[in-house]
């Protein structure tokens, strides 16, 4: 039977749909991913939080505090009851929850159906490159959470009491925990400032969500961790998300946009908008402009804060209620076709590869892992692309790779050794001398000259080719 819904439950319906739709119709991507899901499952498996590196060679033994291991352990967890499958789900249902929660704020701060629904598909937008699967999108999860909490703390406030429970599993999941505090320490200054009742439950609310920030097995390293990788030049100077966020990406463009449409939006209300709110907004803007994974927190944030405003501005204008037309089943048909999709895009219905699973599925997978399996022996050194050192750290487990997504693990020598090669420098083939490098994979998209210089070399031999990369190994 088809149900009947109003066109404004429609507009909800697909400001969560959307945004799932489009992660179960996009590739996973295993930078970051396959690393995380090799330690969860090594926590699994031993019961214990690696204190030090043992996935490269280059800082074997080196100490590493592994401040992401509860998102690593989830991640771990459902590759090992589903494989990549499951974990493409996951990414969905979590893309589901941050937006789902992000319009129920809205809601709550008193805009109307469709006013939260635009505002979720525009936050959508603005925060569609930040979304892969990596503990960062379980931290946005927990922050869509957290400001739904504190819309609703006028109306509900025990649920207050979530908030620390939220910053603790926040805390060893990812490092943007600090906005936990940060939140609910502007929510308590606002409430103090207003002289709302629930003023001194929220101060302690406040306290104990600070304090929460210390339930990790590292303490205070966490935040000397969180604060540390942001403001690392190695971080900040290669890798590209962690650079000032452009105007030349897609992302830096919505979010600059957004920044200005927000603006003037400000600028006209006829309200004074509380300082409170401008300096919430400001920090949410530095972050995102301090480096392009920062975008990720503002449009959340703006959102919420500009579906307050609208609502306040609406009341204070008096402005009527849009006439409602009835419930009828072709927007029901509508929600149970897009339900349809998103069923027909679950990732089991794709053909099976025996190398990367689904076909489709996984983005920088290189088969080449399999290649590099048949040529080399467990304990063989590999120089791979930084961009794949996590797949062959999951596909090649005994085999340590030269670099990987941690960048700030290594010292500068090990990533000038890296450039060397990579580029041809000099000494590159000094480097891979040094550090007794048995395999060296070329991507073909990123490699330069690599593989020519390595064709060239008489101590090397080439094992397998295919469209993404060569495999050489030593003679």
């Amino acid at each position: 039977m088809i149900p009947r819904l109003s066109l404004s439950r429609l507009w909800l319906v697909l400001a969560v749909l959307l945004p799932v739709l489009g992660s179960l119709a996009t590739p996973l991507s295993t930078v970051d991913l396959a690393y995380h899901v090799r330690v969860g499952e090594q926590i699994l498996d031993t019961g214990r939080i690696p204190a030090v590196d043992d996935l490269t060679f280059t800082a074997a033994g080196q100490p590493w505090l592994d401040q992401q291991w509860l998102a690593q352990l989830v991640l771990g967890s459902i590759h090992r009851l589903g494989s990549w499958e499951a974990l493409a789900v996951l990414r969905a249902v979590l893309v589901g929850v941050v937006f789902g929660l992000l319009i129920l704020a809205c809601r709550i701060s008193g805009a109307s159906n469709r006013i939260a629904a635009g505002l979720g598909l525009a936050a959508f937008v603005a925060a569609v490159a930040t979304l892969a699967l990596r503990p960062q999108l379980i931290g946005m999860a927990l922050f869509a959470v957290t400001l739904a909490i504190l819309a609703a703390r006028r109306d509900r406030p025990q649920l207050l009491w979530l908030l620390p429970f939220i910053a603790a599993v926040w805390t060893n999941v990812h490092g943007s925990f600090v906005l936990a505090p940060l939140a609910v320490g502007v929510a308590m200054l606002g409430d103090l400032r207003a002289r709302e009742a629930s003023g001194r439950r929220i101060v302690l609310v406040a306290a104990a969500t600070l304090a929460a920030t210390l339930v990790s097995p590292f303490g205070l390293g966490t935040w000397t961790y969180a604060a540390g990788l942001t403001t690392n030049p190695l971080v900040t100077g290669r890798i590209t998300e962690w650079q000032p966020t452009s105007l030349r990406s897609f992302s830096g463009i919505v979010f600059f946009a957004s920044a200005l449409l927000l603006a003037a939006y400000l600028a006209r209300r006829p309200g004074r908008t509380p300082w409170l709110t401008l300096a919430w907004l400001g920090g949410l803007f530095v972050l995102g402009a301090y480096a392009e994974r920062g975008v990720a927190w503002w449009p959340l944030g703006a959102a919420v804060v500009a579906a307050g405003l609208i609502a306040e501005d609406r009341r204070a204008a008096a402005e009527p209620a849009l006439h409602e037309r009835p419930p009828n089943r072709v927007n029901g048909l509508i929600a149970m076709a897009l339900v349809a999709v998103a069923v027909l895009l679950l990732p089991w219905w794709r053909t099976a590869d025996p190398v990367v699973g689904r076909r489709g599925l996984l983005l920088d997978a290189p088969a080449l892992a399999t290649a590099v399996r048949a040529t080399s022996i467990p304990g063989d050194r590999l120089f791979v692309p930084q961009r794949w050192g996590s797949w062959f750290e999951w596909a090649t487990p005994d085999r340590p790779v030269f670099v990987d997504s941690r960048v700030e693990l290594f010292p500068v020598a090990v990533w000038d050794d890296a450039t060397a090669v990579t580029v041809g420098l000099e000494d590159w083939v000094g480097v891979l001398d040094r550090w007794s490098i048995d395999v060296v994979v070329v991507d073909t998209a990123t490699g330069g000259d690599l593989q020519s210089r390595m064709e060239a070399q008489p101590g090397w031999r080439e094992a397998a080719s295919d469209a993404e990369g060569t495999v050489f190994v030593r003679r």
